[in-house]
Order: structure tokens, then C-alpha cells, then sequence
């Protein structure tokens, strides 16, 4: 029995990883608060999810360093993207409101967009975690490779809209699983995340990015 409790065993490892999904929620929630600082703190989500895919630091100081490091450029990042969406808006409400062949090639050809918009808005924030970019590359790659890598990015797509599935599907079910959506799935979802985007981004060394892990 007592084997079990020891550091090294595999069900200490777990509670520790569990541990490390707990504390990684509840310091991304914290973080997204100011509501402009949900780029920043998602990229400090995934670096510190990085670290401890790796078993590198502590959970809470790889999250602090990555929030100070990357301030600024994933404000600048998430205002383009809301840039973005509200230009999606704005298009969305125009092209529905046409009529015949034009209309519905417009409609096709917007949610060809959205869905690219999609893509990038799931990869910005990892890749800011991994790399260093300037912006403009930041969003070039973040739709390159999302694109050159569709099966993951479908999963990436799906695993973070989850949440809102269940909640949208079984609105009760997700009430009563809220206390785990809040405090635990942030961090679980972005650990599985995590797997993903490591396997992707060993494919690429963007020249204009240096390796920050």
C-alpha cells in the first residue's frame, strides 16, 4: 500500500498532473478577469502546460513568467482578432441580406473564412507560448499551419468548443457539471491541447521564430 503514496509511483504522478490542471484553471480564469488579457492569459496557459507536458518548474511560475514575457503582444494579438470578428459581423449581416447565385456564393465564401478565422484564433496563443514572432508572422503561421494540419486543427476546434456543446445540447447536465467546466477543463482541455501542438509544431521551425521552451 504504501507503494502507492510514494513520490514515484504512477498514481502520485497522476494526483500531481491532476493537481497541475487545477491550479492552471483557476490562475487562467484569474488572469482572463480584465477581459483584455484573455490572449495573455491563455498564452501563459499553454506555456505552462508546455513545461509540465515536459516536467520543467512550477505550474504557477511558468504561468507568471509567460503572462509578464507575453503582455503586450497578445493584447495587440487579441485586439486584431476581435478586429477580425467584428469585421466577420458586419459581412455576415450584409451577405445574408442578398439575394440569388451572388448571395449564396458570398455566403459559401464567408464561412470558408470563418472557418480560417476559427483555425487561427485556436493556434495564436499556443504558438505565441512556443515561439517568438513578430505579428505579422504570428498570424501567418497561425493560418498555415493550421491549415496544413486539418485533422489536429478539427480536434483542437472541437476539444475547446466542448463547453459550449454541452451546454448548448444539455444546458442542465452542464449546470451540474459547472464547478468541473470552470475549474478543471481549462486546464484539462489545454494539457490534451498541449499533446497535439507539440506533435504539430516538431514539423515546422519557422525561420522567423526562435524556440522559447
Amino acid at each position: 500500500m504504501g507503494g502507492i503514496f510514494n513520490f514515484d509511483s504512477s498514481f502520485m504522478q497522476f494526483l500531481g498532473k491532476a493537481a497541475d490542471m487545477l491550479i492552471l484553471s483557476m490562475l487562467w480564469i484569474l488572469g482572463c478577469l480584465p477581459v483584455l488579457t484573455i490572449g495573455t492569459s491563455t498564452t501563459a496557459l499553454y506555456y505552462a502546460s508546455i513545461k509540465a507536458v515536459k516536467d520543467e518548474g512550477s505550474a504557477v511560475k511558468n504561468f507568471f513568467k509567460s503572462y509578464r514575457e507575453n503582455l503586450k503582444q497578445s493584447i495587440l494579438a487579441e485586439l486584431l482578432l476581435l478586429l477580425f470578428a467584428y469585421i466577420l459581423f458586419l459581412d455576415i449581416q450584409i451577405i445574408y441580406s442578398m439575394q440569388g447565385i451572388l448571395g449564396e456564393i458570398l455566403k459559401v465564401m464567408f464561412w470558408v473564412v470563418f472557418f480560417a478565422y476559427i483555425a487561427v484564433l485556436n493556434y495564436i496563443f499556443p504558438l505565441l507560448s512556443r515561439f517568438v514572432y513578430t505579428l505579422p508572422a504570428l498570424f501567418r503561421n497561425a493560418f498555415l499551419i493550421s491549415m496544413m494540419n486539418l485533422p489536429y486543427t478539427l480536434a483542437i476546434i472541437f476539444l475547446n468548443l466542448l463547453p459550449l456543446i454541452v451546454f448548448i445540447w444539455q444546458p442542465l447536465i452542464f449546470m451540474w457539471l459547472l464547478p468541473l467546466f470552470l475549474f478543471i477543463a481549462p486546464g484539462a482541455i489545454a494539457r490534451v491541447n498541449t499533446l497535439l501542438f507539440l506533435r504539430i509544431f516538431r514539423k515546422f521551425t519557422p525561420e522567423s521564430a526562435s524556440d522559447e521552451t
